[in-house]
């Protein structure tokens, strides 16, 4: 499969959205539920939210969404009763996912208390699971310069409780993420030689598109926070502090490698300045030794009107994209700061 940033792709994703029901005659188990449907496919629940109960189906190649939904469609004029997870229920509807971008996030549970660093050991994972799918696309992620998403272990309950939070900033990696992932949630496997459960539930926690973000109204003030250590490169040296030119130049930069040629923004000579800020430096262990970046929240200002509006366009991409560098090895994860 050739990427191009201009394709576009009707379906990222696919659920059912269930609700309980009486046991019926006719309720079938999920995974026999389509006959007609000839290609591989994996269920896979999901977080309920609001009492909502969906379930992801998996497919191992995106284009062929459209053909599983003129099936789940017919099936659901024939017959909506079905089994899952041992409970009846009636399929409700189907949702499709046609957002390029999302933030997944499942969680993990070890048997000891697992290293306070484990960006190597996701990375590898995160090219495994792709690769399980769909080795030409692991491939090609491998060459591309810029590392299409950002990857974290999110702290948990306790030592041994984390979250992976997996951003994906290509729709088609949506559908071999998920294929590869399907392949050992509920089992364990193994970060820095721990052994580890993933949980067997997937949350699609955040799901936009590059059209959405670009229509957001610009915004004089904004104020980031810098989740894990971030750093950027400046000239020939590692620059922890986050200057408003690196932090929107990183961001625009990545922006600008994966969004659609129409919605590319034109370089910016960055006139913001920095109101306020509250940040530490603060090291993560790394193979070659440890990465000094910046940590804590920073304001910054835009007189520019022009710049004001893209700025605020890159700040709600940064949630997905990471800024700075190794944001595919936990470093340079940032959120918007909400008053």
């Amino acid at each position: 499969m050739t990427f191009t940033k201009d394709s576009e792709q009707e379906f990222a994703g696919l659920s059912l959205v269930l609700k309980p029901a009486a046991a019926s005659t006719r309720s079938v188990p999920l995974i026999e539920w389509l006959p007609a449907f000839e290609r591989p496919l994996i269920w896979m629940a999901t977080a309920p939210r609001g009492g909502v109960l969906k379930v992801m189906a998996v497919l191992q190649q995106p284009e062929f969404y459209p053909e599983l939904m003129q099936v789940i469609c017919l099936q659901i004029s024939r017959n909506k009763a079905v089994v899952w997870q041992g409970k009846a229920c009636e399929v409700a509807g189907v949702e499709v996912d046609s957002s390029s971008l999302h933030v997944l996030q499942i969680p993990l549970r070890a048997e000891e208390v697992l290293p306070p660093t484990l960006g190597r050991a996701v990375h590898a994972k995160f090219f495994e699971w792709i690769g399980n799918a769909n080795p030409a696309l692991t491939e090609e992620v491998h060459q591309q310069a810029d590392f299409p998403g950002a990857l974290v272990a999110v702290p948990g309950k306790s030592p041994q409780h984390k979250y992976l939070r997996l951003a994906l900033l290509r729709s088609e990696l949506l559908a071999a993420l998920l294929w590869g992932l399907s392949q050992d949630i509920g089992k364990d496997i193994a970060l820095t030689g721990v052994v580890c459960r993933l949980e067997d539930c997937v949350e699609i926690v955040q799901a936009s598109s590059y059209e959405m973000l670009a229509e957001l109204p610009g915004k004089r003030s904004i104020a980031l926070e810098f989740l894990s250590p971030t750093s950027f490169k400046q000239i020939k040296v590692i620059q922890p502090f986050p200057l408003p030119e690196l932090v929107f130049g990183s961001l625009l930069r990545r922006w600008n490698a994966f969004a659609p040629s129409a919605l590319q923004f034109p370089a910016v000579e960055w006139s913001a300045v920095t109101s306020s800020f509250e940040v530490q430096t603060r090291a993560l262990k790394m193979k070659a030794g440890a990465e000094i970046g910046a940590v804590g929240w920073v304001k910054y200002e835009f007189p520019d009107a022009e710049q004001a509006k893209i700025a605020a366009v890159l700040a709600r991409f940064a949630a997905f994209s990471g800024v700075g560098r190794k944001v595919g090895m936990g470093m340079g994860q940032v959120k918007l700061k909400e008053k």
